[in-house]
């Protein structure tokens, strides 16, 4: 299987490293960072945090995930720490990240197995609103590679620019919502 193994904004340094970055809506190419394995943005509390843990958890070097750079306007990175954090509520047959500030923070496209085994054996670094590249190479180079125990094999399904749609209602509902209470 070639890896990575979904597509997004991203650039493959080492596959062999333990570590992933995540620059969220900060542009990655202007950092210079080096001793990666993956590194690229993410803009989305629903799939491209999805894409996120498809690719990390498909390469079984990485242990390690940081998140850098500016938030995204929908809370991408603050949802990353909630999940790493406080998990998921599976309550009404959706996977919610606990604690996420985004509108649809719902991460339905992958597994629960793949989202369970993302928080067990999967480190996350918060360096939410740092861009200072000489700050997040020292991380990067702090990361030791730590043996995943469970096998890299999952069958993960493709997540595209299509898949919001089926979310449309709820986003609508939850943004209704926040206004009301605004």
């Amino acid at each position: 299987m070639a890896w990575p193994i979904t597509s997004g904004d991203y650039v493959v340094g080492d596959p062999k490293s333990p570590v992933a970055v995540v620059t969220l809506a900060s542009d990655y190419r202007d950092l210079n960072l080096k001793n990666y394995a993956i590194c690229g943005t993410c803009f989305t509390e629903n799939f491209g945090i999805e894409k996120i843990i498809v690719n990390v958890l498909s390469n079984p070097h990485i242990s390690c995930l940081i998140v850098c750079g500016k938030e995204s306007e929908h809370f991408a990175g603050q949802s990353l720490l909630s999940l790493a954090e406080n998990g998921v509520s599976t309550f009404g047959g959706s996977k919610k990240i606990v604690g996420s500030e985004g509108v649809i923070p719902y991460l339905n496209e992958i597994p629960a197995t793949a989202i369970s085994r993302f928080l067990r054996e999967i480190e996350v670094i918060d360096l939410v609103g740092i861009t200072d590249p000489l700050v997040i190479q020292q991380a990067i180079d702090s990361c030791s590679r730590k043996e995943r125990s469970e096998a890299p094999e999952l069958i993960m399904p493709e997540i595209d620019e299509n898949s919001w749609k089926k979310y449309e209602s709820q986003v609508k509902k939850n943004v209704m919502s926040k206004i009301k209470r605004g």
